[in-house]
């Protein structure tokens, strides 16, 4: 089923669809929301609201193509509000969860070191930075998906992306070169005195400015940081056991409680996309031109950048 046919079956009332869309998407979406919130039930959460809000607003999806842009805009949302409200902490600092599909052990164990690899150099970069990064890298979304997600338009996604992927870079290869060179360098050991092996913002400019300077150090950061660190570094993870099926039997839920919930949840989505850009915990203000999001207005019913919007200039 296509994803403009699953739009229809959900309009249409029919759990046909429904079921299409979570098989379809229900695992990334949660890989994503694991990438944004700490605790695997808080994501969880997020990933059944998600489908919630799904089964109540997507009449008003303008583009029935866009199921998936739209699917991630709901749950980049459902994360943020998690996040701004104090009811789940940030997933700064977690390795992955098992991969989905089984693998050699030997390959399974590599991939899992360079996910965490990966996942500790995030934490050098700033809010806004790692959320573009956890939509391209765990998500897999580029282009007009990630303009929709983030709710900006296609040439903003890009250079905002194209800014995230250079200072990912960057923290990689301070990671590596702070993990791996500290022996072969005297500077470097006087600059690592007393890190905790964290990866900082702060960390990353220091290292970085150090490596800019230091012919042993840029060698060893050259050698290293290979264009191959950033393919298949994010696997997807697993969802609880019987989640699925919880899952469809409350949407089908027509009881008074069931459908009061589900109105609860719709209602309390609030407005994301570009007029209404939910602010990151923690991120820089907004300036003129960048990435800055300013809160929703409470109150207001919600809309996305995929389906309320004007169609953005190329």
């Amino acid at each position: 089923m296509e994803d403009p046919e699953v739009v229809a079956a959900i309009v249409a009332g029919d759990p046909a669809g429904l079921a299409e869309a979570y098989d379809k998407y229900a695992v990334p979406l949660y890989s994503y929301c694991r990438s944004m919130l700490r605790e695997p039930a808080d994501a969880a959460d997020a990933v059944q609201d998600t489908f919630l809000v799904a089964a109540a607003k997507l009449h008003s999806l303008r583009d029935p193509g866009k199921l998936r842009p739209w699917l991630y805009a709901v749950a980049r949302n459902e994360c943020l509000r998690r996040l701004r409200a104090g009811n789940a902490l940030s997933a700064l600092e977690e390795a992955v969860d098992l991969p989905t599909q089984a693998a050699e052990v030997g390959v399974a164990t590599e991939r899992a070191e360079l996910a965490e690899l990966v996942r500790a150099a995030i934490g050098g970069l700033n809010p806004g930075e790692r959320d573009v990064i956890e939509l391209s890298l765990v998500a897999e979304l580029d282009g007009d998906e990630l303009a929709d997600a983030l709710g900006v338009s296609r040439n903003q996604a890009h250079a905002q992306l194209s800014r995230a992927r250079s200072q990912l870079e960057r923290s990689l290869g301070a990671l590596i070169v702070a993990r791996t060179g500290r022996t072969a360098c005297p500077d470097l050991r006087i600059i690592l005195a007393g890190w905790d092996g964290q990866m900082t913002v702060l960390m990353r400019k220091r290292i970085s400015r150090h490596i800019e300077h230091c012919e042993v150090c840029g060698e060893r950061k050259r050698r290293e940081l290979t264009p191959a660190l950033f393919a298949g570094a994010m696997p997807l993870a697993a969802l609880f056991p019987g989640f699925r099926e919880q899952l469809l039997r409350m949407l089908a839920d027509r009881s008074p409680a069931g459908l009061a919930h589900r109105l609860t949840v719709a209602n309390r989505a609030g407005p994301f996309g570009p007029r209404t850009r939910r602010s990151i915990p923690g991120a820089p203000a907004s300036t003129p031109g960048g990435s800055g999001v300013t809160p929703a207005t409470s109150g207001t019913a919600p809309w996305c950048a995929v389906c309320c919007r004007p169609a953005r200039p190329r």
